[in-house]
């Protein structure tokens, strides 16, 4: 117990410094969202168990990257929205999961091992991410990808029990938009011959996995996913209660 907490406070100490280098955003924050953030990380890295896999170090740099970045996709949410999460795991690279997974058909599951980059657990199973992937990820925003930010998402998403990209919304009329403006955007997607400007492929796999993408894609391009799905983009910033392309435009 004792260790546990020493190797917390080092990790916490100085934090700043990391996530200013960690966090693509982290220019972009005002000093109350970056408040907000440090009590976000702050209950990430005392709460969750941190563990390494495969002979890897948990170091500070590791730990203070994945917590900002996943402090950033909830700071306009409860604190505690991460409940369902008990551990994080961080491999050094891309790991292999084995067992029964869904595939692009409905309905049709298959089996067998599969390489990730990434992965959340059902329930209260722990977040499983690649170090290499998230590594990649802060240094190509371009991208417009955030493995950290696509399993977290996953977490919200499950919180009510159901992988289904849509996350626990008490509001009914709210709710209600949220599901017209997402099936609707949803099968939009699915639709499209061509490449969209801004969502990749993978949403439209499940409406679990539109969910992840376009969470990533509210954080890392806000301004495109603005231009090209407003309508979605409205909704994730009534969800998320925070508005990344106006904090673009403000810098």
């Amino acid at each position: 117990m004792w260790g546990r907490r020493r190797r917390t406070r080092r990790w916490l100490d100085g934090w700043e410094e990391v996530a200013a280098t960690g966090l693509p955003q982290w220019d972009l924050l005002d000093d109350d969202e970056r408040a907000r953030l440090a009590s976000r990380v702050e209950h990430l890295v005392r709460r969750k168990h941190w563990e390494a896999a495969r002979g890897f170090e948990l170091t500070q740099e590791v730990v203070i990257t994945i917590a900002a970045s996943a402090g950033l996709l909830a700071l306009g949410l409860d604190r505690d929205c991460y409940r369902h999460v008990r551990a994080v795991v961080v491999h050094p690279k891309t790991f292999t999961s084995h067992g029964v997974r869904a595939t692009h058909v409905g309905g049709v599951v298959t089996r067998g091992p599969q390489r990730l980059l990434g992965h959340a657990r059902d329930g209260r199973g722990p977040v499983m991410l690649s170090w290499r992937a998230v590594r990649r990820d802060v240094r190509h925003p371009e991208r417009r990808q955030n493995v950290v930010v696509h399993e977290f998402a996953h977490k919200l998403d499950s919180a009510d029990g159901l992988f289904d990209g849509t996350p626990e919304i008490s509001d009914r009329a709210d709710r209600a938009d949220w599901v017209q403006v997402c099936n609707r955007e949803y099968r939009r997607l699915r639709r499209r011959d061509e490449p969209d400007p801004v969502l990749r492929r993978y949403a439209t796999k499940s409406p679990a996995e539109f969910f992840a993408v376009a969470s990533e894609v509210f954080l890392m391009q806000p301004l495109a996913l603005e231009e090209h799905h407003p309508e979605l983009y409205r909704v994730l910033c009534g969800y998320y209660d925070q508005d990344p392309a106006g904090r673009v435009r403000r810098s």
